[in-house]
């Protein structure tokens, strides 16, 4: 067999054996691995429905003790204003109220004739239409003053929230195994069914929640089964086209390789050696002769540049280094930086060098890296101020001496003077975003064209960098932020609240929790629109901030409820920042030149670690009791929580 056959065998058959092996092993375990990530979701999702109805129990739970509450206070009217309030939140659909004698006393919304607290265990009421939970209610000396129920529409609120949650059909049954509740059809024979569906040769998966003693209702979620791609077809296509392009470009590998092999395989081995003045005869003008010439132009520039590639090894490990340090801290922008200017003064072997970013303004130029030099680490220069500055306000790049004499660049104040000088824009999507500013060089003549070539190539590349730093950083500081305020978020304020609480308890410190809510401020968009009722909330949320300390978290909790977390702070310090936001609140009107002004006030609830809770659960509700006390004490008040842990 001749060496080109060979060669072509040998590259079809390192072509195809692991594209063989890596089909067969695809085709059997694809499959496999669909249904088994298929049923752990399913799984999973009943469970995670299962847990939103204990959330809806609880929270039909806390509807019914807050109107409960209510109910037993000396005002008569208060129970009735509390269900409203309730359900035009939709903190529940609907609230009753029964007095001692079992007659209804106030009826807001839906609630279901004959309901059943959810919390008392698995769900037996024919109606089963909600999610209930029932309180009974007593006089402040122990007699009967009757019952609070809230309720939440299991068709109406619950299963659809359920539905955009999870996928599949879904059913919720009593304890007696009957659906109350389905979608896609499903029947108490199916539900009957589920933990067989998950078997192997049926088409339908499931998961189950059963009812327990804090679920209202059993859980049942069945979805199709997925079916893996049908591998035999597809890699049947694959390895057949694969043969053909690894036959071809065998052959033509192969032909290509093996004319010039003899007598380049001499003059190779000669030039191995170190004799660099081995030259091939170039006796044609095709492939051979072509290879020749190669050859030949090649040992040329071995002669020439084999002095350099010694040279440049440290230089080149040096930059390989620098390159794993910008990979491995992507998103660290100091670290970004320091890199960039390392590898910019390596390409060009300047002696120093600093970066200058431009401030949010766009109006200054801020050192945010430097190496070699004796800078002040607050260096600020105005765009248009020295060399520095004029790149940043023309976008062109510059080259030269620095100094004061004709012909030379005048630097600003702190930048170097009497040295060679390359300063170019770092521009991301054409917007000057800073300037690199590289000085002196080995070179008697400063800077050449060469160099302003390769520092304008990579400080596109260094741009590119440092702009997805930049971008990362604004996209993590949006994630946390609300749009309309610029207060801390929900979210921001579930990851604070936990540590703060931590750190209170592993320091023996006591924390205090403020839960702030305009009154009437449903009134001010009804009157004036909803854009004055955002710019009431963006004022409100400056005269906060200016209530509070750096150490505070102000965050925006939804809608016109704001939460502060002060740690270090008891409850007299609470109590005083509460009243200076009610001052602040209430001193002056809302609005601004030309508007119409809108006197508002701002009711507040205050609760303290470890004495209202230890969690930031029971901190949170604790609080927004407090608040709801301040409501309906009058409103334009705070209140502390008045719970304790006992």
């Amino acid at each position: 067999m001749t060496l080109r056959r060979r060669l072509t065998l040998a590259f079809v058959l390192v072509v195809l054996t692991p594209l063989l092996v890596g089909l067969l092993a695809v085709a059997k375990a694809l499959p496999r691995a669909v249904s088994v990530q298929q049923r752990a979701g399913v799984a999973a999702s009943a469970k995670l429905v299962g847990q939103v109805l204990q959330d809806y129990c609880l929270r039909a739970e806390v509807a019914a003790e807050s109107v409960g509450r209510a109910a037993t206070s000396p005002q008569a009217s208060a129970v009735r204003v509390a269900a409203r309030s309730l359900v035009a939140r939709h903190l529940a659909d609907g609230v009753r109220v029964l007095g001692p004698d079992r007659r209804v006393a106030v009826a807001v919304g839906p609630v279901p004739a004959g309901a059943r607290d959810c919390g008392s265990g698995p769900s037996r009421v024919a109606d089963g239409s909600a999610v209930s939970a029932v309180v009974e209610l007593t006089t402040a000396d122990g007699r009967p003053a009757g019952t609070s129920v809230a309720s939440f529409g299991l068709e109406s609120t619950v299963l659809p929230m359920l539905l955009d949650s999870v996928a599949g059909d879904l059913a919720l049954v009593d304890a007696d195994g009957r659906v109350v509740v389905a979608s896609g059809g499903l029947t108490s024979s199916d539900v009957a069914r589920a933990r067989q569906l998950d078997q192997a040769g049926n088409e339908r998966v499931s998961g189950w929640s059963a009812a327990g003693l804090d679920q209202p209702f059993g859980v049942a979620l069945v979805q199709a089964r997925a079916k893996g791609p049908a591998l035999a077809r597809d890699a049947t296509v694959v390895v057949a086209v694969a043969i053909l392009l690894a036959v071809v470009i065998g052959v033509v590998s192969a032909r290509a390789t093996t004319r010039p092999l003899a007598e380049l395989s001499g003059a190779a081995a000669r030039v191995a050696s170190g004799d660099l003045s081995t030259m091939i005869a170039v006796r044609s003008r095709d492939e051979l002769g072509r290879l020749a010439t190669s050859f030949n132009a090649m040992t040329l520039d071995l002669r020439s540049y084999v002095g350099q590639l010694q040279a440049s090894r440290a230089e080149l490990q040096a930059g390989l280094a620098r390159l794993g340090d910008t990979l491995s801290s992507t998103h660290d922008l100091d670290r970004i930086l320091a890199v960039v200017l390392e590898s910019a003064m390596a390409s060009t072997r300047a002696e120093s060098g600093m970066v200058l970013l431009l401030t949010p303004s766009r109006a200054e130029l801020v050192l945010a890296a430097s190496r070699g030099l004796d800078v002040p680490v607050d260096l600020r220069l105005a765009v248009g101020e020295g060399l520095s500055g004029q790149v940043a306000l023309t976008g062109d790049p510059v080259r030269g001496f620095t100094g004061d004499r004709p012909g030379e660049l005048r630097p600003g104040p702190s930048e170097p003077a009497g040295t060679a000088v390359i300063a170019v824009p770092l521009k991301s999507n054409g917007t000057v975003i800073g300037v690199l500013d590289l000085y002196g060089s080995p070179a008697v003549d400063g800077f050449g064209e060469d160099d302003l070539a390769t520092i304008r190539t990579f400080a596109t590349q260094a741009t590119v960098a440092v702009d997805n730093v930049l971008l990362h950083e604004e996209a993590q500081r949006l994630s946390i932020t609300d749009g309309l305020t610029g207060l801390w978020n929900y979210r921001y304020f579930t990851m604070t609240v936990s540590k703060e609480i931590e750190r209170a308890a592993r320091f023996d410190r006591p924390l205090a929790l403020l839960m702030l809510d305009l009154d009437h401020f449903k009134n001010v968009n009804d009157t004036f629109g909803h854009q004055r009722g955002d710019a009431v909330l963006v004022e409100l949320a400056a005269r906060i901030r200016g209530c509070v300390r750096d150490v505070d978290t102000v965050a925006r909790y939804g809608g016109e409820e704001i939460v502060v977390i002060l740690p270090e702070t008891d409850e007299p310090g609470a109590g005083q920042l509460a009243d200076r936001i009610c001052e602040a609140v209430r001193r002056k009107s809302f609005g601004g030149p030309g508007e119409h002004p809108v006197p508002l006030t701002i009711s507040a609830g205050v609760a303290v670690f470890p004495i209202n809770g230890t969690s930031a659960t029971l901190l949170l509700a604790r609080a927004d009791e407090a608040l709801y006390a301040a409501k309906d004490g009058g409103r334009d008040q705070w209140r502390l929580s008045l719970a304790s842990l006992d």
